[in-house]
């Protein structure tokens, strides 16, 4: 047997249990909700977000995808925070969209809806702050 049939067997003989055994009992046990939303939470820290709206506040909907290979979970994330914490978390979003929903079944149609998403939030935050300032004539 040469070194490089080796290295075949060995992954095959190690990789096929996780695959078969290790990798559905994470996943049933918890792992299928929890799975990459420890990432998901951090692109919320730093930024102030809140339940209803405040002064100077916009509304953001923006849907975020996770998964891996035979499932995804799509989250709806409805917020109001100031313009600025809005930008910052829509870019962090679309990151967190353009990285982990790569892995889930639907990975040719994510980036394209994570952007088409992100380009409507950036208008409606845009039109939300062109209403709220007064026009002066």
């Amino acid at each position: 047997m040469t070194w490089s049939e080796r290295v075949f067997f060995l992954l095959v003989m190690i990789g096929a249990p996780l695959l078969v055994v290790v990798l559905p009992i994470y996943l049933l046990f918890g792992g299928i909700r929890t799975f990459a939303l420890r990432p998901l939470k951090r692109c919320f820290h730093g930024i102030q977000v809140h339940e209803s709206p405040e002064p100077g506040d916009v509304e953001c909907v923006y849907h975020t995808y996770r998964g891996l290979l035979c499932f995804v979970i799509q989250d709806e994330h409805r917020f109001f925070a100031s313009v600025e914490d809005s930008r910052r978390l829509l870019g962090r979003l679309l990151r967190f969209n353009l990285t982990r929903g790569l892995l889930c079944p639907g990975m040719i149609f994510i980036p394209l809806l994570a952007i088409a998403n992100y380009v409507a939030q950036k208008r409606s935050i845009l039109q939300q702050v062109n209403a709220s300032t007064p026009t002066s004539s």
